[in-house]
């Protein structure tokens, strides 16, 4: 699959380009938190104001629309000329965003000559402003964007001994990838929180549950250790490592064991693509990017692309207005 990026567009000098950016990012007291979406998507932005262009972002922070998008672009603007680039407030306050409102997609593209999605991490989701508003406009992908569908395109069909590493809590996300990867990949290991879903999972000896776990108040947070060195074996032993999710409850502090995960990880002979905020933030905190094969900015994205090959935001470039 090959689409084209902002190299592909005609001289943009003075024309207005709709940029649908990464800016999904943590913030706590005004201030941005952890920034690595934000390095991966700058080069784009940066490129059309150099190229000339009338950049006019639109994104959005927070599962509504209640969230202000002010602190990603106080921390945009140190980087940048001051001016070179208009802010829209957050997409998901106007209910025709998530609802893709076809007038509301017709609003957006009467603001611009082109349209660039730069946002992979939202492009599984069927908002106006991932696939409504190409319809109207001739569509580009960002840098990052084309690196995702790049990078994670060579792991649809993985080199034999593959593994899949499944933590987090939303079985519902995560079940087409295992149904899809399970002829194609030697295991599936999950996280602690799947013990509680055993019942709706394959019947499958590939797919492993923990074989001990850490409780809390009787509830289960984490996995145990004899169920990290059984997946650091694993890791140690596999051609390539796919990955999403913590093993345990990571953002009430049971780090330990994704973090030493990823050191397994990270320190194989395997090759290795990751995603998923909490999985990439144990990674940056142990500084290990540069020691994985490809670090996505998308969690549910990822997900999707690998079972199905293609998300609505890529399928809306291809199809786009010419």
């Amino acid at each position: 699959m090959k689409l084209d990026t902002i190299d592909a567009l005609p001289p943009i000098v003075d024309k207005r380009i709709f940029l649908r950016l990464t800016l999904n990012v943590p913030v706590a007291s005004s201030l941005v938190t952890d920034d690595f979406r934000l390095t991966k998507v700058l080069p784009t932005l940066k490129v059309l104001i150099e190229r000339g262009a009338k950049v006019l972002v639109g994104s959005h922070i927070g599962p509504l629309g209640d969230s202000s998008l002010l602190p990603v672009q106080r921390y945009l603007e140190r980087f940048l000329p001051a001016g070179s680039f208009s802010l829209l407030p957050n997409l998901r306050a106007n209910p025709g965003e998530i609802s893709n409102n076809e007038d509301f997609a017709k609003e957006l593209a009467s603001l611009a000559d082109y349209y660039v999605n730069e946002d992979f991490p939202v492009s599984h989701r069927k908002h106006a402003s991932i696939v409504g508003l190409p319809r109207f406009l001739p569509s580009f992908a960002g840098y990052q964007f084309a690196k995702e569908v790049e990078h994670l395109s060579r792991y649809i069909s993985p080199p034999k001994g593959s593994i899949l590493i499944l933590g987090g809590v939303k079985l519902s996300t995560k079940l087409p990838l295992i149904k899809s990867f399970l002829p194609k990949v030697d295991m599936i290991f999950l996280g602690s929180y799947y013990v509680y879903e055993k019942n709706k999972l394959p019947s499958d000896p590939k797919i492993i549950l923990p074989i001990d776990v850490v409780e809390d108040a009787r509830r289960v947070v984490d996995v145990g250790p004899r169920s990290l060195e059984f997946i650091q074996e694993a890791v140690a032993n596999a051609s390539a490592v796919i990955w999403n999710g913590p093993l345990g409850k990571f953002e009430v502090g049971y780090r330990e064991t994704t973090e030493k995960l990823a050191e397994a990880i990270a320190y194989s002979k395997a090759e290795s693509v990751v995603g998923g905020g909490d999985s990439v933030a144990a990674i940056r905190k142990l500084d290990l990017l540069d020691k994985f094969t490809f670090v996505s900015t998308g969690g549910g994205a990822m997900l999707d692309f690998l079972t199905h090959g293609t998300l609505p935001g890529i399928e809306a470039i291809l199809q786009s207005k010419c």
